[in-house]
């Protein structure tokens, strides 16, 4: 489905829910071709096997293509216990992810938290020996999209964040 989101068509094809027990978690992604971007948003615990799914699903969307950067986020998620021992086999099942993006690509990590920050720069650290493109973990939003290309205080930047907020 596209639709028109501030002064630029948005596809939103995806989003994945689940209520179990107290975890009430979701992932959605958005497609931002004016940007290059996909905007993949995390909510409430995320388990590994979610991450998997939530990337794999988004290579199927037909908004996909391999050049698009990728923002993932994380400002609203907390991370299952066993996400540390996990880390690893993140990395290995989503080497197919990793094989359909171009090496021009980045991922950008908003993770403003201390937890989350941290474990995104472990899997970073691993990720880095898979993955032909850069990735980049970062505590602020303009830091996030600053190592995708937008530039701090820039209309793009200005209109992106009024979108990101929403």
């Amino acid at each position: 489905m596209t639709v028109f989101c501030g002064s630029e068509h948005v596809t939103v094809d995806y989003r994945y829910s689940a209520l179990e027990g107290d975890n009430d978690l979701s992932i959605d992604y958005q497609i931002h071709p004016a940007h290059n971007l996909v905007l993949a948003r995390f909510r409430g615990e995320v388990s590994t096997e979610d991450h998997i799914v939530a990337f794999l699903e988004y290579t199927r969307n037909p908004g996909f293509k391999a050049y698009q950067h990728a923002l993932v986020d994380l400002s609203e998620c907390t991370l299952e216990e066993s996400y540390f021992k996990d880390m690893q086999r993140l990395a290995y099942r989503l080497k197919t992810y990793y094989a359909v993006r171009a090496p021009s690509s980045r991922t950008s990590v908003y993770a403003p938290g201390d937890v989350v920050f941290g474990m995104s720069r472990m899997y970073q650290s691993i990720a880095e020996g898979t993955s032909p493109w850069e990735m980049g973990v970062f505590r602020t939003k303009v830091d996030s999209l600053e190592f995708l290309g937008i530039a701090p205080g820039s209309y793009e930047a200005h209109g992106f964040l009024a979108v990101w907020s929403d």
